[in-house]
């Protein structure tokens, strides 16, 4: 892997090559020093206990480069070589004759190798210490504090001497300068070469923009996107490539990002060469400020129009499923006072004759005949209202209108509703409510139509000698309304499918049986309002119960409405 894939490699190898020219500069100094002590050994023989504090300080430096190997940070074996050059050279020049010792100008090259190791600080704090060492030396030798002096060789040798090893040293400073000069610029260059292939080889455009939008740098990613070469977006403010439509959001974005120093994203329609447009989505964030100034604006802009399209699509049909809702709905109000009123008269008019009431009709034929006439109308107003109430529920229109009432007597009604048919097709309809929820708090229209509905579909599909049970309890889960038939079942396969509108089981058993489908499909749409659900069992060839939950619907004694378990009462859902 790539230094520059891992941050943490890079900044880790950095760290090592800083150290490496540390080390390199401390051996040197101390090869010199180690040099210089030699030579004065040679020459003085017994060096005194001031000169051999010298001595130990020529060779300080081999001391800083063993420790620049262990964990010790680098900045402060920086400061503590600065200090200790500043420091020795200031004593040599003490015990060599003061401001007037050739060794003097080696305070010189402690700034310098300040600038190696660090930044501004660093030199400034490196020419502190070498103005102080120098004003210690001035002001000892000012009050005559000086120790003799005992330059091993004449002035004009010791100052020979002194000055070819300082410019030794600062040759070595200089090469070492060049050699971290030369790391930086490659380091900058390798990253700007990084930069520049990803700029170059991202699929996204990447330009910069002044304040004002204007771009200054676009990515080779601009042929491609827009059509124009790089050099040729350079200049353009926004309103030459955004959609008019289009420019008020492109400007927004740049503001928060340039004045407000936040990241923004905007949609936009940009001109390509040709002059059509294409979606955009840019993301632009706020470079660096420079004196408080407004900042530029980075920005990545990538091609959207596929998305857009597949999002305009989707727009589109729901509008058109929602028109064709629409249609549905006003259709449906529309027709049902026209379906409806002549259903009526049929109704009124073939019970007035199966009844007789104006004297005989004659032949009894014409009896059974007005009595299928008012049994199929009756039958078509059934199906009609199934449609209507199920086109509301929907709708989101069907009201609720919860009240305390009867519901033994309730369910008494609706088994009247089903008795002739179930007469007709030989099956027994029998009744158990428990005396806790003989009252209820609920629709009782709605209710009403759920147990008309399951006892109609009991019915239907439950053969002769059968029979249909209607059961009501109460639980910890609330009222619980129960109706199970002996009948032919429903596989498992098609229970999936109950329950969702106009959907009806397939089979030999129930091929002929009429209905629209919406039965079960009300029954679970009116107890969901009550908060509750509608569950199916089913064995094939056993029979079917659907169990209905009314979590909200029990009353105590005195007619307040009880909660279920630990739960607090909560109004009835919506019909939508």
């Amino acid at each position: 892997m790539d230094i520059h894939d891992n941050p943490s490699a890079a900044a880790g190898a950095g760290e090592r090559a800083l150290r490496k020219v540390f080390v390199s500069i401390q051996t040197a100094k101390a090869g010199i020093g180690a040099v210089l002590a030699a030579a004065f050994f040679v020459l003085v023989r017994r060096p005194d206990a001031y000169e051999w504090a010298a001595l130990i300080g020529l060779t300080a430096p081999a001391i800083l480069a063993a420790l620049a190997f262990t964990r010790v940070p680098l900045s402060w074996l920086e400061q503590a070589s600065l200090a200790i050059f500043a420091g020795l050279v200031g004593y040599l020049a003490v015990l060599t004759g003061g401001v007037a010792s050739p060794l003097i100008v080696w305070l010189v090259l402690v700034p310098a190798e300040a600038a190696l190791a660090g930044g501004r600080p660093d030199v400034l704090r490196a020419a502190g210490a070498s103005a102080l060492a120098l004003l210690a030396v001035a002001g000892l030798q000012a009050l005559a504090m000086l120790p003799a002096s005992r330059m091993p060789l004449p002035i004009w040798e010791f100052t020979a001497v002194s000055v070819f090893a300082a410019v030794v040293q600062a040759g070595f400073v200089a090469a070492a300068a060049q050699d971290r000069q030369r790391a930086a610029d490659r380091a900058a260059a390798e990253g700007a070469a990084m930069y520049r292939f990803l700029a170059d080889n991202a699929m996204d455009l990447i330009t910069r923009h002044s304040a004002d939008g204007r771009i200054r740098f676009a990515s080779p990613a601009a042929q491609s996107l827009l059509g124009n070469p790089p050099d040729a977006l350079v200049g353009l403010a926004p309103a030459a490539l955004v959609h008019p439509d289009d420019l008020r959001v492109i400007q927004a974005a740049f503001m928060e990002s340039s004045y407000f120093a936040r990241a923004a994203t905007a949609e936009i329609r940009l001109k390509r060469a040709d002059g059509t447009y294409v979606w955009a989505e840019i993301r632009c964030r706020p470079a660096a400020q420079i004196h408080g100034k407004a900042a530029d604006i980075v920005a990545v802009t990538r091609d959207i129009t596929e998305r857009k399209n597949h999002e305009i699509a989707l727009i589109e049909a729901r509008d058109q499923a929602e028109g064709a809702n629409r249609a549905k709905s006003s259709f449906l109000a529309n027709m049902s006072h026209e379906l409806r009123t002549p259903l009526n008269a049929i109704l009124g008019s073939s019970e007035v004759m199966t009844h007789e009431m104006f004297g005989p009709v004659g032949s009894p034929r014409y009896l059974e005949y007005s009595r299928l006439i008012h049994e199929s109308g009756a039958h078509l107003l059934e199906l009609i209202n199934g449609i209507l109430d199920m086109s509301k529920i929907e709708a989101g229109k069907f009201e609720l209108s919860p009240e305390i009432f009867d519901l033994d007597e309730t369910a008494q009604a609706c088994m009247r509703f089903v008795r002739q048919p179930a007469e007709r097709a030989g099956v027994a309809l029998k009744l158990a409510i428990a005396p806790q929820v003989t009252t209820i708090f609920a629709d009782k229209r709605a209710i009403k139509q759920v147990l008309v509905n399951l006892l109609s579909n009991g019915v239907k599909f439950t053969p002769r000698g059968g029979e249909v049970r209607v059961t009501a309890g109460l639980d910890s889960r609330g009222v619980e309304i129960t109706v199970s038939d002996s009948g032919v079942g429903i596989s498992t396969k098609d229970l999936d499918r109950l329950g969702r509108p106009f959907e009806q089981v397939e089979g030999e058993h129930v091929r002929a049986k009429e209905g629209t489908g919406l039965g079960l499909a009300l029954v679970k749409a009116l107890a969901s309002m009550h908060g509750g659900e509608a569950t199916i069992e089913s064995t094939l060839g056993v029979g079917t119960t659907v169990h209905v939950r009314l979590p909200y619907a029990a009353v105590d004694e005195k007619g307040a409405r009880v909660a279920p378990g630990d739960a607090k009462i909560i109004p009835f859902k919506g019909a939508a």
